[in-house]
């Protein structure tokens, strides 16, 4: 698992629920941790690891993974056993799926996604590499979230409608229109704010 945050601590216990062992916490911020204890488990540094590994720390999620991805790891996706995944849905690897998710019919997520809790995912819903959708998040069916974008607790993405790569979606902001690529919204309806 990499990251020894608090964050961490919660991926570790998706993990574990979902009958995965977790050998121990990869640093990739701060050495200093390393050779200690964190959560109960050893601090490892990634070289040392060997197996799998999910990024269990906040950041961009793929450009994690590409550091943890030198080190000859595999990606290992974590699905808490009180989410549903549609037998038609298609998870990529290091997907990170929380529990009371729900995941519809012929949805995709891709690599390095993150459903946080109570997450809802549209049927026939493409979820871009590395999104980020925080706990509560609602994506509408017929729904499209680009790579690298964030959704906020609450957030809400009506159906049909397109969220750009990068984008974030502010806590609790309604989305009822295409968010262009790169650019932050909030509201409800949601507006532009900011590029991001």
């Amino acid at each position: 698992m990499a990251g020894t945050g608090s964050f961490a601590l919660e991926i570790v216990e998706y993990a574990r629920v979902a009958g995965h062992d977790v050998a121990g916490l990869l640093e990739l911020v701060d050495g200093s941790r390393i050779g200690s204890e964190v959560h109960g488990l050893p601090v490892l540094a990634p070289e040392d690891a060997r197996g799998a590994a999910a990024v269990g720390l906040a950041g961009n999620r793929l450009e994690l993974w590409a550091l943890l991805a030198e080190y000859a790891l595999t990606a290992a996706s974590i699905v808490h056993p009180t989410a549903h995944v549609s037998p038609s849905a298609q998870l990529a690897e290091g997907v990170v799926i929380g529990p009371l998710a729900v995941v519809g019919a012929a949805a995709e997520i891709g690599p390095q996604a993150l459903a946080a809790r109570g997450v809802l995912v549209g049927h026939h819903t493409s979820i871009g590499a590395g999104v980020v959708l925080n706990p509560g998040a609602n994506v509408g069916g017929n729904t499209r979230i680009g790579e690298g974008a964030t959704l906020g607790m609450g957030a809400t993405v009506v159906n049909g409608v397109e969220v750009g790569a990068n984008a974030v979606v502010a806590a609790g902001a309604v989305v009822l229109r295409p968010v262009e690529a790169e650019t932050r919204v909030q509201g409800v309806p949601a507006r532009p704010f900011s590029r991001a």
